[in-house]
């Protein structure tokens, strides 16, 4: 149980600046951000002191379904003037990062950050709290990742990540549990990965040139171009010998995994996701039109 002092978010931001700043990786889950993940710990990040088998800060969970579900997505009662509404708030923050971090040597100017999916949903916290951060936004064929199951929205936390708001039973006819998203997993995740991606690309457009968006494509089939664009962005050194160690395990058998599909289900993938796909440059124009 975390005891509540009465301080700011400033404070608190305040408090975060003796640590270096970060390195955040976010991005639709089943979008490839361990391979990613794998990349920035070959490079010396310390991404936390117990991650996933996702490589998933597991740390980081309680302060994002706090954020998420108190807050999500209208944060403006976190920056009035008097401070935020929610008296734990700051604690949870501390408590946090305290145990994400634990086992880094603070002083010893290694990088480190995380990387969890669902960060996409708290950005302009954690922009806030690390005004030096910086972020990478792993983006995936958004026909690939409607055939790779995730959650269904049956929580009220979940339904947040994928349509903004927890007071939703329905979406378009569809119910929002467990098996009906067995169903027609396909159209949630579709439902998901767009709204994550759009988010996270609006988000990514206000932090300017503290926001990278890197290709599940391009990693997998430049592996060496990706890693040193993604060292020189975050001020890594020795691409050679990350892409030397890693490029053996890096495959591209699960891009255009879409294609095994049938045409009628990637139709209804279309309807829903069609203009990010054309925007993002996945779907060219002349498939684009039935």
């Amino acid at each position: 149980m975390i005891q509540t002092r009465h301080h700011t978010l400033g404070q608190v931001r305040d408090e975060l600046q003796l640590l270096p700043p970060p390195i955040v990786v976010f991005n639709k889950s089943h979008s490839g951000s361990r391979l990613l993940a794998r990349v920035l710990a070959s490079g010396g990040v310390f991404l936390g002191c117990r991650v996933n088998e996702s490589a998933d800060a597991v740390e980081l969970l309680d302060l994002l379904h706090h954020l998420v579900l108190g807050y999500y997505p209208d944060y403006s009662r976190l920056w009035h003037a008097r401070g935020p509404e929610d008296p734990i708030l700051p604690d949870l923050i501390r408590d946090t990062m305290c145990r994400h971090l634990r086992g880094f040597d603070r002083a010893s100017g290694r990088p480190w950050g995380w990387k969890l999916c669902e960060t996409t949903y708290i950005l302009p916290v954690i922009d806030f709290l690390f005004p030096r951060a910086r972020y990478i936004h792993l983006i995936r064929d958004g026909r690939d990742v409607a055939f790779c199951d995730h959650v269904a929205p049956a929580e009220s936390f979940w339904k947040k990540i994928y349509f903004n708001t927890a007071g939703i039973t329905t979406w378009r006819g569809y119910h929002l549990t467990g098996p009906a998203y067995r169903q027609r997993s396909y159209i949630y995740n579709t439902v998901h990965w767009l709204n994550s991606v759009r988010l996270g690309r609006d988000y990514g457009a206000m932090l300017r040139e503290r926001y990278l968006e890197v290709r599940y494509e391009d990693l997998c089939r430049d592996f060496a171009g990706a890693v040193h664009r993604v060292f020189e962005f975050c001020g890594l050194s020795a691409a050679g010998k990350t892409v030397a160690a890693l490029q053996p395990t890096v495959h591209v058998t699960s891009i255009g995994k879409h294609r095994h599909a049938s045409r009628w289900r990637i139709r209804r993938v279309l309807d829903i996701a069609k203009p990010e796909l054309l925007s993002l440059g996945y779907l060219p124009p002349e498939e684009a039109t039935p």
